[in-house]
């Protein structure tokens, strides 16, 4: 058997808002499984509501597993999701680094390159500026953050389409929330970019964003966009030399698939002001779009063959797994192809129990392991 790379991934989740085929309060699962001779260390770093649980989902799954060290919420201050300070989180266990970090922080470069290994691979993901937007409205509900923006919203009408026709406008109105969690769990403007490190006053400084673009690039070994998944995760499985089993994940096990309250209006104008007022986004988005199809470009004629086989078999798992036929001790198997060896699903009765578990079970659960080994 070839022996499989052994890397330290840092995993930088920046979706926000549920996946781009779902209007979701989110929690689409990615089940990121894998066999006990491959060992990752990742950073799940998530940013506000987005696929972000699904990732750190994966994450938690894999520390179970692993027996790795895990991070997880400490402090309650702003300064927390930038890790300016050491008591912003827990430190890992005496002697170690982490293994993963899965929870909401935005992106310092120096901050991680001192938790992590140098090894460390960067791995994040992105979702279209206005898609995201649509989604942060419809679970935070930031109509109620636009004093007279539901008034000046005509009945029927999507409160989105209220605030996209005069962005720069409602971004002066906004109330902020009264909480720390709540300041830095909704943003309006340039939030990828944001979320990822840029500051504030280079938003329109066309030369510190692309420099800012360019610094990511540098880092980041893959940008996935989330848009194009499937061939992201085959993208990154081919990267890192993980297994189909590896990349399994499941779409609406935790997630509510929400239709947007009210009828969408949004012009052609009406995007273009966004996207205007959001240029850093687009900017960021665009460029690592071009590059991911670039990326699949170069991969060979049988790259989309392979997305395809991914896709069936990521169906199958996932509707075996809602069918409950596994709680009869029965196994999926998924034949070998020429992207996969044959593998079996639910053996021992713990792939769809873990399939079937969210964020908020992994966190509870390895937040007390990890307490107990910072005590030993």
């Amino acid at each position: 058997m070839q022996l499989r790379r052994l890397h330290t991934i840092f995993l930088f989740v920046v979706v926000l808002l549920g996946a781009g085929f779902y209007h979701v309060q989110l929690d689409q699962h990615i089940g990121l499984a894998r066999n006990h001779s491959n060992l990752w260390n990742m950073i799940v770093k998530s940013n506000i509501k987005n696929m972000t649980s699904s990732m750190m989902e994966a994450a938690q799954k894999s520390l179970e597993t692993q027996h790795l060290a895990f991070n997880s919420e400490n402090s309650v201050s702003t300064s927390r999701n930038k890790l300016q300070r050491d008591s912003d989180y827990k430190k890992p266990p005496k002697g170690k680094r982490w293994n993963i970090f899965a929870h909401h922080a935005m992106y310092n470069r120096t901050r991680f390159r001192q938790l992590m290994a140098p090894d460390t691979r960067y791995v994040t993901i992105l979702r279209e500026p206005l898609q995201r937007l649509k989604s942060a409205f419809q679970y935070f509900h930031l109509e109620d953050r636009f004093p007279g923006l539901q008034k000046q919203t005509p009945r029927g009408v999507a409160y989105v389409t209220t605030y996209l026709k005069r962005p720069g406008y409602w971004d002066t109105h906004y109330q902020q929330p009264p909480t720390p969690d709540g300041r830095e769990h909704r943003c309006l403007r340039n939030c990828l970019g944001r979320d990822l490190g840029l500051s504030e006053k280079h938003y329109d400084n066309n030369t510190a964003v692309q420099e800012f673009i360019q610094g990511i690039e540098n880092d980041f070994t893959t940008v996935l966009i989330l848009e194009y998944l499937p061939e992201s995760l085959v993208l990154l499985k081919r990267r890192m030399c993980w297994t189909l089993y590896d990349i399994l994940y499941a779409h609406g096990t935790h997630s509510r698939k929400q239709r947007y309250k009210g009828k969408e209006v949004v012009t052609g104008a009406m995007k273009d002001g966004f996207y205007k007022h959001n240029k850093a986004d687009v900017m960021l988005y665009t460029r690592f779009n071009d590059s991911l199809h670039r990326q699949i470009s170069q991969e060979g004629t049988d790259f989309l063959e392979e997305v395809k086989h991914f896709k069936r078999t990521n169906d199958n798992v996932l509707g075996f797994c809602q069918s409950k036929k596994w709680r009869r001790q029965r196994n999926l198997i998924v034949e070998k192809s020429k992207w996969n060896d044959a593998f079996s699903v639910n053996v021992g009765n713990s792939f769809c129990k873990l399939y079937d578990k969210d964020r908020k079970y992994w966190h509870l659960k390895l937040k007390s392991a990890y307490g107990k080994k910072q005590r030993r």
